[in-house]
């Protein structure tokens, strides 16, 4: 028990001391204040975690610094990757004007998915994608944490790709955008 003490002591410590250099430190990579908090919230979380396994026989600063640069180079090939992906996807689509007259029940079939979601799952969603809430937003906003936030969205797609290809979930993604 004194041991997962000491290490709630010392991960506080490091928080505290390390927390705002870590988070310019993302930010001068990622340019996008939140997602770099998030950044640096889900490297302390992945460093409790795995506080065990994790060798701090050098500095545990130099590793909170290589982590979240690590981090945030993955977030930013994640990110190259979604717009490339965007990118393709538009200059695939080719409507031509008859079209458009599938739209209106394609939109009612989607507005039934949605209605269809876990009354949590739906309400993350719609605030997400709907009302354009950030994902700090809508956790602030129903008092859970960002991960529960991404944890409903993630389901919520989930569940709608099941029933629709991915240009229509790429319509979502816009939405986001």
């Amino acid at each position: 028990m004194k041991k997962l003490l000491l290490n709630k002591i010392i991960l506080e410590t490091l928080f505290n001391e390390n927390y705002k250099g870590l988070y310019y430190h993302a930010l001068s990579f990622i340019k996008d204040e939140d997602a770099s908090k998030d950044l640096v919230n889900d490297v302390f979380e992945y460093f409790w975690i795995n506080r065990k396994e994790i060798d701090i026989s050098y500095s545990a600063k130099s590793l909170l610094y290589s982590m979240v640069r690590n981090r945030a180079i993955n977030y930013l090939r994640h990110e190259d990757v979604k717009r490339r992906h965007a990118e393709f996807k538009l200059s695939s689509i080719n409507l031509e004007e008859q079209d458009y007259e599938d739209y209106d029940p394609l939109v009612d079939k989607i507005k039934m998915a949605i209605g269809d979601l876990p009354p949590k799952g739906r309400e993350v969603f719609e605030m997400c994608f709907i009302q354009n809430f950030s994902y700090k937003e809508i956790a602030e906003e129903l008092d859970v944490s960002v991960n529960t936030v991404k944890t409903h969205i993630s389901k919520s797609l989930k569940k709608l790709r099941e029933q629709f290809t991915e240009d229509i979930l790429l319509f979502f993604l816009f939405l986001k955008k």
